[in-house]
């Protein structure tokens, strides 16, 4: 059942209490919707789109100006979380990103990728993003696995693939089963202010919530934070009472703590010559799920280099360097546009124009020059762009343009020091103290992203594969300023991270808080590390694990009452 807010208007009680409604909490609820547990998600936002009031909710302040993007910016109070603006991009963890590397600090999961890999298989399966295969040499058996001819070898490998969702929005997808459902009922526009316990540390009793300008409590059994890496962060941080003076969770001042999102960018411009012979637009599986092809550092040169992990794929070049298409630049302009327009507010629409009006008219003038000739193009990628089911997941510029840019994703070193805290001055209209950010980099990322370049640069020259445009100091200058005006893209990591010591983390191997029996939290903030993919996939394959986990303790506990 899905309601607004709390017609009742008193306590709710329930045997699980989910704190969330994105990929994460709608995937442990598709688990308990398996069993007779009764549970209830709070869902911090309306059915379908996100209120001005919501939205300022997510509202904090940058430690750094600059340093990050607005906190509103890239997070969701809605049904549906960040699914609601899901690109669809799907890629599990490799294999080396659960191990301890002894050139990476604090690294290391508490299980291995393999223990994981059942449950990437249910989270691609409910992703809708086909098979799980992931290497091209299978997939497409009958295409050559290199990306560019000879740019391969020497620790660098062009097999990996990259899948993609349709993609799907979670609460669209699966609201049917949810509103159809009688031991679930999905309270919409209700606020999850604080986690409270009042007879024991090992214990939250319930959860102070606020819906509609009433605010009520909800009990449970067990407790479930799911609202994204930065707010689980700050619900439990703000949860503060005798038993917790210093919030919930953080006896040893971790939560918040290694803060991590992942360096990325477009410095190189480069010029294949044979451009009918390199793979570089999307291409559909026998199950017509868009694929795309990508380069990887071997595990056994990041050990070599002492690199974090991190990978490339061709893309539209850096903006800065010239090198325009008409195709892109029309969808630019359509897009900067559309964001214009979605901006709650005279004030906000007005202010985002201002911040695009140079890139719209740079963008407007390509197209004016050369947007007529690329006009039958632009109809078919339209087409496949906004197909119903399955759509084209961007629109790339033409391969045969000049130049053709490198785009790369890289991990983020665990840092102690980067991290989110509480604002000791400004609160939400809750009266919740607002996140503060400082995302902190190291030498060590700004190294990751120039050997491997350096490394790809190497083998691409090494093939004689045609130009390529390319400077060491000033990529390192580039990564810098990067990381000086960054947008983490929604990839917020690390800041309740999972470890089998509470001196290390902050959650166990199970999501459970150390030293709390009855509280888990779901999402890539129990992410360790933050390898190079994007992490919805990860997420909700740690969801599926954790529902699972709260099945078979729900069985246990059922078996106990009644002995």
């Amino acid at each position: 059942m899905i309601v607004i807010g709390n017609p009742s208007g008193g306590a709710l009680e329930a045997d699980v209490c989910l704190i969330g409604g994105g990929p994460a909490a709608i995937s442990i609820a598709l688990e308990l919707l398996k069993t007779d547990t009764k549970f209830l998600l709070l869902v911090g936002g309306g059915a379908t789109r996100e209120s001005a009031s919501d939205q300022d909710l997510n509202r904090g302040l940058i430690a750094r100006p600059g340093s990050h993007e607005s906190l509103e910016e890239n997070r969701r109070r809605v049904f549906g979380g960040a699914s609601s603006a899901w690109g669809g991009r799907c890629i599990p963890f490799d294999a080396l990103d659960f191990k301890e590397r002894s050139w990476i600090d604090h690294s290391g999961w508490p299980f291995s990728y393999e223990d994981l890999e059942p449950f990437y298989r249910r989270a691609l399966s409910l992703c809708r993003a086909g098979e799980y295969e992931f290497d091209s040499r299978r997939v497409f058996p009958k295409e050559s696995a290199e990306i560019v001819p000879g740019v391969n070898g020497e620790g660098l490998e062009d097999w990996h693939l990259e899948r993609w969702s349709p993609p799907i929005n979670f609460a669209k997808e699966f609201e049917s089963v949810l509103s159809k459902a009688t031991n679930v009922h999905v309270h919409l526009e209700t606020h999850a202010l604080e986690l409270v316990s009042t007879e024991s540390k090992d214990r939250i009793d319930f959860v102070r919530a606020i819906s509609q300008g009433k605010r009520f409590d909800v009990r449970a059994k067990t407790f479930v934070v799911a609202t994204g890496g930065i707010e689980n962060a700050r619900i439990l941080l703000s949860s503060k009472n005798p038993f917790h003076p210093t919030g919930v969770g953080n006896a040893k001042d971790l939560v918040g703590r290694y803060y991590q999102a992942h360096p990325h960018g477009t410095y190189i411009s480069l010029a294949p010559q044979n451009r009918r012979a390199i793979k570089y637009d999307y291409e559909r599986d026998a199950a017509g799920v868009y694929c795309r092809r990508r380069w990887s550092i071997s595990e056994e040169a990041q050990a070599g280099l002492k690199i974090n992990n991190i990978i490339f794929f061709l893309d539209r070049t850096n903006a800065a360097h010239g090198h325009r298409d008409a195709i892109f630049s029309a969808v630019f302009v359509a897009k900067a546009f559309r964001g214009v327009l979605r901006a709650h507010g005279v004030s906000k629409r007005w202010s985002k124009f201002k911040s695009l009006s140079p890139d719209i008219r740079q963008h407007l003038g390509v197209v004016m020059k050369d947007g007529i000739a690329s006009v039958p193009r632009l109809a078919r990628l339209g087409r496949a762009r906004w197909a119903k089911d399955r759509r084209l997941p961007s629109v790339l510029p033409s391969v045969e343009s000049k130049y053709l840019g490198l785009y790369y994703q890289a991990e983020q070193v665990p840092n102690y020091d980067s991290r989110i805290t509480l604002s000791a001055e400004h609160t939400d209209e809750h009266g919740v103290p607002r996140a503060v950010v400082d995302l902190a980099f190291t030498d060590q990322d700004i190294r990751t992203v120039v050997e491997a370049h350096r490394l790809f640069v190497d083998r691409y020259r090494a093939a004689g594969a045609g130009e390529i445009l390319y400077n060491e100091k000033e990529l390192t200058e580039y990564v810098r300023q990067r990381f000086e005006n960054f947008n983490s893209g929604a990839h917020h990591i690390g800041t309740t991270r999972m470890a089998t010591s509470p001196e290390e983390g902050v959650v166990d191997e199970s999501c459970r808080v150390h030293g709390i029996s009855n509280l888990y939290v779901a999402g890539s903030s129990t992410f360790p590390t933050g390898g190079h993919a994007n992490p919805t996939l990860t997420i909700v394959a740690l969801a599926i694990r954790l529902g699972e986990h709260l099945v078979a303790k729900a069985a246990l506990d059922s078996r106990g009452s009644t002995a």
